[in-house]
Order: structure tokens, then C-alpha cells, then sequence
């Protein structure tokens, strides 16, 4: 069938506040053939109203007569499901009106595949500005969950034969660990997950929610982990990744103790996480120390210093000593949210960032600059290059506003020449030539680079190659005309 009925399955409890624009951004689609199950968990609010609202057709609605839990409550829109294709949205998420069209023309076109996903944009906490893209991997397999969630739920679409092969997700999961125990069970069971490549919906985050029985919560995923290791189906090179796998998982609810002030717990899941892996202390800063900036400027409505300074105020005593990071912490994170802030169109927000954290004594060095290429370089993917070269200009005004023209330049120059690199790998030898060039004018440094004179050299040859071959090519075609007549 050229348009198979997706079946777009929406769970719902204590969301109705968001319920209506998740439904409406399915009735939104280009693509028609579809169905919306929205299933209500016994829900206190006024979701039923929400749901009423709506007099489309390809609206259908259930209700719990009691809480079951996320995961039995995705299980029953997936029984009801008449559509060979599932797709899933969380009830505060929304779909880009082109997400189920390039779903269903990918998972047509490559029969092979078991579940199709798409990078995301990330909104920020409490609002609707997009606050990154996050882009997984082109193909992702079973080491790629065991480290962490390549794909959230809302990102991913399968096929209704695969859910039921591992008999949908398992309804013991009440904490959170289902969304990391069904696509295990799926990549155990031989299943293939590929990306669409497009961003193809949007996350919500909502600032100052807590979590309960973190406890529950942790030992979810440690199951989820254990019944993947423990499969006779597990490869060596998955069950490697053991230590490291619960080191993460600790680390994220130990992140969420601290934020909550439960010091014990998060004391405790701390000391389990080094234990687990020590390398998380290894570096100048050390990992932990990174992994804590980058959890406390998640939030963009919060002041970032201001959870630093809880979170190392609660570290148990032989982990006091990175705590004289704070500075270097508390800084980098202006730099940081001044970069996330430029690029997603908060010019304004950027420059007072960029200014907090030359105030700060922040260091714009490479390792900083390379990031913001790389975001740029994913921003280029969506949005094109004339978009992305304007995002450039704003970051290296901001930088060299903040006492920082050199930074500018340089990024300037690195954007440049990973764009000729990519530009030569897609077969673009002109704007690939011209990249390099212009990175050589931004930084004469490359021109001592043999990777940036080879790309410039060959594209230039490729170029000139192709100039010759259409002259060639043009005076055969024009005989073959007149032959003809």
C-alpha cells in the first residue's frame, strides 16, 4: 500500500494542559492517512474535555477506569491500533506537520527496518523557543541504548508487527524504565533502527518538576540493564559495556537527588557511579565535573551558578575537592548558553551571556569553539547554509564584543573548512573549493594543512575535470541530434 494507516498513539494522564496542541499538531499533517488514539489513564484533570473538543473522526479516545502507568497505558492504544504503523507522542510533545509523511515514505522504501526515528528539537524549559537539536546517530543498535537514549519515544516510529513480536512494553516498568527496556528487547530480537535525518518533532521540558521514589526509578533501569546482560542474545561487545552502562544511570538519578535534596540517596548513587567507573574522575576538568555543567544549564529560566553551587554544597567528603571547579564551571556555562542562545535566534540573550562570562574569566578556547561548529554544522542540516552563515556572523560579533576578535576569526575558519569537508564528501566540489579558500583568508595557518590542501586541490580538480567533460560532451550531443533528424 502507497499510503499505510499510521496509528498515532497519545497516552494522557495529568497533561490536559498541553493535551489539545499535541493532538492538534497530528490533525496538522501532511500526510492524511491516519488515526489518533488518545488514552486516558484515569486521569484527575479535564482531559476527557480536552479530547471532546476535537470532532475528527480519526479521533478516538479510551479511558482507564483506574491508573495503570505509562506503559500499559501505550499498550492499550496499541491493541486498539488498526494501522500497520505506530507512532508514538507523549501527550505534551508535538509532531512537525511533515513527520508521519517521512516516516511512512522512509519505512516504504527500506522494508528492512523495524523502527524509524528523526532528530528532535529540544524546547526550553516552560516555554515554546527551541533550545537545541539534538541529532541521533544515522543507525543506532543495542549499544547505543544500554549507554543512554539515543531517541526518545516521541521520536521513534515502528511497524505495529515488530511492537507486538516483543509483546509491546512490559507493564512492571512503573518508573521509567520502559522506555529503556522495549527498544533493548527490539534490538535483541534482530530488529533495525534507522534515522529519517529530518527534526521531526519538538520536546517539551517543564521547569521545577520533581521525581518521585528515585529509588524505583534507579532500580528500573538497573533491571532493564540487567535483563539486556543477562540475554543469551547479548554480544561480547555489548556485555563490555556493563560498568559503564550503570555508571551513566546512576549518575543521571544522582543528578535528580541533589536537585531534589535527597543528599543521602544522591550521596550514595554518587559513590556507585565512580565505582563503577573511575575514569569519570579522570581529566582537567574530570568528567563529573562536565557532566554536572551541562545538567545545570538545561534549564535556561534558571540561574546556572545557583544549582552549581547546591549541587557541589551536597558532595559527600572525598568528592569535596572538585568543588574548586566551581569557577571555571560557573563560567564556562555563560559561554555555553551564550552559543545555545545565538544559534536558536535569542541574539539579545546570547550577547549578555557572552558578556557574563568574559565578566567571569571564561577562556574561549578550541574545545569550546569546535562545539559551536559542530552545532552550527547541525544547524546548517535543517535549516540551510545561508541561515547557518548568519548564525556564524552574530557568534563571532558576540565573541569579539566580549573581548574575544581572535575566537571570532578562528571559528570563522573551522566552520569553513568541516563544511569543505563535508561539501567534498557529498560530491559539492565547488562550494567545497570556495569553503576552503575562505578558510584560508579567515586563517592562513591552513595553508600548512594537508587535509585542507588536499580538499582544496582535488575539489578544484574535480571541478575543472567536470568544466572539460560538459565541453566535450556538448559538440556529441549536438551530432547525435543531427544524426537523428
Amino acid at each position: 500500500m502507497d499510503s499505510p494507516l499510521v496509528s498515532v498513539i497519545i497516552p494522557a494522564y495529568n497533561q490536559a494542559d498541553f493535551l489539545a496542541e499535541a493532538i492538534q499538531s497530528v490533525l496538522d499533517q501532511t500526510y492524511p492517512n491516519f488515526e489518533v488514539i488518545v488514552v486516558n489513564d484515569a486521569s484527575p484533570d479535564h482531559t476527557e474535555e480536552v479530547v471532546a473538543q476535537f470532532r475528527d473522526p480519526r479521533v478516538k479516545y479510551i479511558r482507564h477506569e483506574e491508573n495503570k502507568g505509562l506503559p500499559a497505558t501505550r499498550n492499550t492504544g496499541m491493541r486498539a491500533a488498526s494501522g500497520e504503523i505506530i507512532a508514538l507522542l507523549d501527550s505534551d510533545d508535538l509532531f512537525h506537520p511533515d513527520k508521519l509523511k517521512v516516516h511512512a515514505r522512509f519505512l516504504a522504501k527500506q522494508p528492512e527496518i523495524g523502527v524509524s526515528y528523526n532528530p528532535r528539537f529540544n524546547l526550553n524549559h516552560s516555554a515554546l523557543t527551541i533550545r537545541d537539536l539534538w541529532r541521533p546517530p544515522p543507525a543506532v543498535g543495542l549499544a547505543d541504548f544500554v549507554l543512554g537514549f539515543p531517541f526518545s519515544p516521541s521520536d521513534m516510529v515502528l511497524r505495529r508487527e515488530w511492537a507486538f513480536r516483543v509483546n509491546l512494553f512490559d507493564e512492571s516498568y512503573v518508573s521509567g524504565g520502559e522506555d529503556l527496556d522495549f527498544p533493548c528487547r527490539l534490538a535483541l530480537a534482530g530488529c533495525q533502527f534507522a534515522s529519517v535525518g529530518r527534526a521531526l518533532n519538538y520536546r517539551r521540558y517543564h521547569s521545577g518538576r520533581g521525581k518521585k521514589n528515585l529509588p524505583a526509578r534507579l532500580n528500573d533501569y538497573v533491571n532493564a540493564l540487567n535483563n539486556v546482560f543477562n540475554h543469551p542474545a547479548c554480544p561480547q561487545e555489548v556485555l563490555s559495556l556493563r560498568h559503564t552502562a550503570l555508571a551513566n544511570y546512576h549518575l543521571e538519578v544522582f543528578f535528580l537527588a541533589f536537585a531534589q535534596e535527597e543528599t543521602g540517596l544522591g550521596q550514595q548513587y554518587l559513590r556507585r557511579a565512580v565505582q563503577l567507573d573511575p575514569s569519570l574522575l579522570q581529566g582537567t576538568p574530570c568528567r563529573l565535573v562536565n557532566f554536572l555543567l551541562a545538567k545545570s544549564i538545561a534549564d535556561d529560566s534558571r540561574n546556572h551558578e545557583e544549582i552549581l553551587a547546591k549541587i557541589m554544597a551536597q558532595l559527600p567528603s572525598e568528592f569535596r575537592w572538585l568543588a574548586r571547579h566551581y569557577e571555571w564551571a560557573a563560567a564556562r556555562g555563560y559561554l555555553l548558553r551564550g552559543g545555545r542562545a545565538v544559534i536558536w535566534d535569542r541574539p539579545a540573550a546570547g550577547r549578555a551571556y557572552f558578556q557574563a562570562a568574559a565578566k567571569a574569566g571564561a577562556r574561549v578556547d578550541h574545545l569550546f569553539l569546535r562545539l559551536l561548529t559542530a552545532q552550527l554544522i547541525n544547524y546548517e542540516t535543517e535549516f540551510g547554509q545561508e541561515a547557518a552563515r548568519a548564525r556564524l556572523q552574530t557568534l563571532a560579533r558576540c565573541l569579539a564584543d566580549s573581548g574575544a576578535p581572535a575566537a571570532g576569526r578562528w571559528l570563522r575558519g573551522n566552520y569553513l573548512v568541516n563544511d569543505a569537508f563535508r561539501k567534498h564528501r557529498q560530491g559539492d566540489y565547488a562550494e567545497a573549493s570556495r569553503n576552503a579558500l575562505q578558510a584560508i583568508f579567515q586563517d592562513p595557518a591552513y595553508l600548512f594543512n594537508r587535509g585542507v590542501l588536499a580538499v582544496l586541490f582535488r575539489s578544484i580538480g574535480r571541478v575543472v575535470t567536470g568544466k572539460r567533460q560538459k565541453k566535450i560532451a556538448t559538440p556529441s550531443a549536438l551530432s547525435a541530434i543531427k544524426s537523428s533528424e
